[in-house]
């Protein structure tokens, strides 16, 4: 016999939830399937009710949703911070690019990691950096912070990733002539720029990078064994390596070295060395890294070592070397002499 109460108090409680979905596009019938998924993974021996377990589940896919919204330019906030303990050079070139991005299109900035696509990363790329190797130096920012965003779950994908690196042939890079390293050696020994005198002789007869020149210390550079270390915190690879010492530079900073226990540069070297390039007649037409592709050049034409020379570099292979480093055009077997002895 069918029992009314019970099928009064049914009714009730359909109407009740009617009300209570209306507008939601979900129906009676989905909602108990939604409950009943839940239910499926509820363990036999748990010591809460089915509504309780429910309610937990259902709080912490809020929690889950509500951590995963957070916007690109938030989330570059954090990744910024978590990079502080960085060299300052390095945290500076992330904060200018990612600075760059985020003012040219705050509209981009605003969204979630999640929303941004993929026409539009490569718009908020393009529109920010003109040339290819700009254009290049952002999409690599942004991909290591769409990486960051990942690890904390703020996006499934990394969506630079499919983001094409822009194709541009480098400049050619003359070595210096003897007589131009003349007039920068003969300018450095000048007394206001003695200081610097070791720091350009690192940088020219060794390769050395500017800014890993500035990090180097006396204590870095065996004379017994003719070699120099390049520290993982002086790398600009991060890795260590040894570079060989010819014996020039070994003249060279052995009549240099005032301070053994100091750093090889002073703390106001880059703006000395800008001097020193002015005052030897390279005002307005330097190149960048000339003296290390200088060094690569000359090392190649009088040792005939690529191997060796690959090592003193600090490169993974010779590509790079072959590519662009070496330019011997012109080059005398006679300069390459001059230049080691």
């Amino acid at each position: 016999m069918l029992d009314y109460s019970i099928l009064n108090t049914m009714t009730k409680e359909i109407k009740l939830a009617c009300i209570l979905l209306n507008g939601t596009k979900i129906s009676i019938l989905d909602a108990a399937r939604l409950i009943k998924n839940i239910l499926d993974a509820f363990p036999e021996n748990s010591q809460l009710t089915p509504m309780q377990f429910c309610s937990r589940i259902i709080d912490a896919g809020k929690l889950h949703l509500k951590s995963r919204e957070i916007s690109i330019r938030d989330g570059f906030s954090t990744y910024l911070n978590s990079k502080r303990n960085l060299r300052p050079e390095s945290l500076r070139d992330i904060k200018y690019l990612g600075g760059r991005l985020l003012k040219n299109r705050p509209d981009f900035a605003k969204l979630d990691f999640s929303a941004l696509t993929l026409d539009e990363c490569e718009t908020w790329l393009s529109s920010t950096f003109t040339t290819p190797a700009q254009f290049n130096k952002g999409r690599t920012m942004l991909h290591a912070l769409f990486e960051f965003a990942m690890r904390h779950q703020w996006c499934d994908r990394n969506i630079v990733k499919l983001v094409e690196k822009r194709k541009f042939v480098e400049k050619e890079i003359l070595p210096l002539s003897i007589s131009d390293m003349k007039l920068l050696l003969r300018t450095a020994q000048k007394k206001k720029y003695r200081d610097c005198s070791a720091g350009i002789g690192l940088m020219l007869w060794a390769g050395i990078r500017p800014r890993e020149v500035c990090r180097l210390e006396w204590r870095d550079i065996d004379f017994e064994e003719n070699a120099i270390t390049i520290r993982s915190q002086c790398s600009k690879t991060g890795g260590i390596r040894h570079v060989e010492m010819c014996s020039v530079l070994k003249r060279w900073l052995l009549r240099h070295r005032d301070n053994p226990e100091t750093r090889v540069c002073p703390c106001n070297f880059k703006r000395k060395w800008k001097n020193i390039r002015d005052a030897s007649g390279f005002k307005g037409i330097w190149v960048q890294d000339v003296l290390r592709h200088t060094y690569a050049s000359y090392h190649a034409k009088y040792f005939r070592n690529l191997p060796l020379l690959q090592l003193n570099m600090g490169h993974r292979d010779m590509s790079l070397l072959r590519s662009r480093y070496i330019n011997m055009a012109g080059m005398s077997r006679s300069d390459a002499r001059a230049f080691f002895n």
